[in-house]
């Protein structure tokens, strides 16, 4: 790789897709080492024990992928030295939501080339999974589509649907205990999914609003007591009719 540093604006649901593309684990044949995780919030303890993994000796020309959904501001602050003064070999790509990066990090990152990876290989593929699991079912495709193809009013109605006590998966499905808080981020998560697919293939400069939006809102639902309605009404509004 020419530079140190890259980014991949993408769903968390992309990272085995992309670990697969990157690098085999273990030595490659140019005597790199590959080190792979993924984490859901990725803080400033973790931006500092990254740091000082990657200044130890026998890490010395190693690619670190790490995939994250959640990346707090201090945590970006922290890498900021990281990734201005590698260890000399050494490579990092992050996979992070859309929209997320601090200017300060994204400016010292190129964007990770697409060649051969995910995007062309895997979308088509994931589209059809849930999280990188095959979970998907007809009916969980035909709410998503139908949501993105629905006016204001019908979306803020199946919000409305979506966040009532024990109603059944977007997949048909009844899970016991499965709260309105997970309901919520699955219909968000494959919604990022379906309009990461559409980028993709249109590039569109609305696609890539709506993706940043969504990874805001995926933030907010972090809080302790997120407004769940709000937010999702929120989407109900902004997201782009398709």
């Amino acid at each position: 790789m020419e530079h140190h540093a890259y980014y991949i604006e993408g769903s968390l649901s992309l990272f085995e897709e992309y670990k697969k593309g990157i690098k085999p684990l273990g030595r490659s044949p140019a005597g790199e080492t590959f080190w792979a995780r993924k984490f859901e919030r990725f803080g400033v303890d973790d931006a500092r024990e990254l740091a000082a993994l990657a200044t130890l000796k026998n890490y010395s020309d190693t690619i670190f992928f790490v995939g994250i959904s959640s990346f707090t501001t201090e945590a970006q602050q922290a890498l900021l030295k990281l990734i201005e003064e590698p260890q000399y070999g050494t490579t990092f790509i992050l996979l992070v939501p859309h929209g997320i990066l601090l200017s300060t990090l994204r400016s010292r990152m190129l964007e990770y080339p697409a060649k051969g990876n995910a995007l062309n290989q895997g979308l088509p593929r994931l589209r059809q999974g849930f999280d990188g699991q095959a979970r998907h079912r007809l009916e969980f495709q035909q709410t998503i589509d139908k949501f993105l193809k629905s006016n204001k009013k019908e979306r803020s109605e199946f919000v409305v649907k979506l966040i009532k006590d024990d109603p059944p998966r977007l997949d048909g499905r009844v899970e016991a205990g499965e709260g309105t808080k997970d309901r919520a981020r699955e219909f968000i998560n494959a919604l990022e999914l379906e309009l990461y697919y559409r980028f993709s293939k249109f590039r569109t400069s609305e696609a890539r609003e709506d993706l940043e939006d969504i990874a805001k809102v995926r933030d907010y639902m972090r809080d302790r007591s997120p407004s769940l309605k709000m937010l999702l009404e929120h989407l109900a509004v902004s997201l782009l009719r398709m």
